[in-house]
């Protein structure tokens, strides 16, 4: 599993990796189960809301988590008065953090809704625009006047930032990440794996296993922006996680858009860097052993026994990996792990999006909790479609995650 001589890309925005990361930060937080011992999946308790609904951007909201928003002073007027208990805490290029001992030591905590989103620097950025995002929809909404409460406009800010974020999910994300066709055929002719709807929940074959894919397509090095070019995600540079930012904003055109340099290839490869993790103290340190753990404690099936019960369910004939390219020992060619198993279906596309199986699984659960939740755009609204003014965005409803950089004033 180690990332060998020479590391393939796929045609993938790099951004899109971290976007995932932030994706399943958003909904599911396990912080029971054990790689040490066997798990059962009715008893793992999730952290995290099972919906799209950015509670790791907005907490409990205002009154169940105050410490997430910007209070004025009693005295204040203009501006600051008008964006109380309506803004996102931001500092500058980096997320507001609690003050540390000694004073000016660089671990600092980050006041934000998930901690993990502070884990590595490039997903702590993703935070700090999803916050200036929402304080940018909330000067728009206060230049319009049309809200006269408090209240009103911060939940119609929270929905319009929560819709645009679960259509580039559906409509961005997934296409890039597991094939146009995948979204097509579910978007169509429903949901046929993921069918819950009336109790939503994260099924441990994408929450232990398949949604793990994105682990693979981390580039090292990468750019961060002007002043930090070939850098490691947690080399001194950027940070080890965890930490106040002393590199400087991200650009972003260089992880979504035209100028972005491209992700890693879905296959069976792990950069060196995630073999050895930094803040991982005391245990086992690479994160593809702890992966090949943790489906082994779930019991989960082989990749090829999902493949054949998908195929029975589809009536059709799905594409395999050949397994022998891949040297496997022992008997793995013939029953393999199923997280490694989907890294192998990214052969099938080059490298260039996942398989069938982890297409499907990870298409159907992200979408059957869009369509689950009844205050998403989909759940309430479904022929909604984007409406924010991007300048030279493209016609209306083809919104991607570079319009939600275009859009957000970072000063906001």
């Amino acid at each position: 599993m180690d990332s060998g001589a020479e590391a393939k890309l796929s045609n993938i925005d790099l951004g899109y990796v971290f976007l995932g990361q932030f994706i399943d930060h958003d909904i599911t937080l396990d912080v029971t189960s054990s790689l040490s011992s066997r798990n059962t999946p009715d008893d793992i308790n999730n952290i995290r809301t099972p919906t799209l609904d950015l509670d790791c951007i907005y907490g409990s909201g205002v009154e169940g988590t105050p410490h997430l928003y910007y209070h004025a002073p009693p005295n204040a007027s203009g501006k600051p008065k008008q964006i109380d208990k309506l803004h996102l805490l931001t500092n500058g290029d980096d997320l507001l953090r609690a003050e540390s001992t000694p004073q000016g030591h660089l671990n600092q905590v980050a006041l934000i809704g998930d901690p993990r989103n502070d884990e590595n620097r490039i997903v702590s950025q993703l935070q700090l625009l999803m916050h200036y995002f929402h304080n940018t929809v909330v000067n728009e909404l206060l230049t319009k006047g049309t809200y006269t409460t408090k209240t009103a406009l911060f939940e119609k800010a929270r929905e319009i930032v929560t819709w645009h974020y679960q259509w580039v999910v559906i409509y961005d994300f997934l296409p890039k990440l597991v094939g146009q066709t995948v979204v097509d055929d579910i978007m169509c002719n429903g949901r046929r794996f993921f069918t819950e709807d009336n109790s939503p929940f994260i099924p441990v074959e994408f929450s232990v296993a398949v949604y793990r894919f994105g682990h693979t397509m981390v580039t090292n090095p990468l750019d961060f922006n002007e002043s930090h070019k070939g850098v490691t995600m947690f080399g001194s540079e950027l940070g080890t996680g965890f930490q106040k930012n002393t590199a400087g904003a991200i650009n972003w055109s260089w992880f979504f858009g035209e100028d972005a340099q491209k992700a890693g290839a879905v296959d069976e490869k792990l950069p060196s860097e995630l073999l050895e993790l930094p803040f991982i103290k005391n245990a086992e340190a690479s994160l593809a052993v702890r992966n090949l753990q943790r489906g082994q404690s779930f019991s989960l099936p082989s990749g090829q026994s999902v493949h054949k019960y998908m195929e029975s369910v589809l009536g059709v004939s799905l594409d395999s990996p050949d397994m022998s390219m891949f040297e496997l020992p022992g008997n793995l060619a013939q029953a393999t792990p199923l997280w490694l198993y989907i890294l192998c279906e990214g052969s099938l596309s080059g490298g260039n999006h996942l398989g069938p199986v982890g297409g499907y699984i990870v298409a159907e659960v992200l979408i059957g909790l869009i369509e689950s939740d009844p205050h998403s755009f989909l759940g309430s609204n479904p022929s909604w479609y984007p409406e924010l003014k991007v300048q030279g965005s493209q016609p209306a409803g083809a919104f991607e995650m570079a319009d939600i950089i275009k859009y957000t004033d970072f000063a906001a």
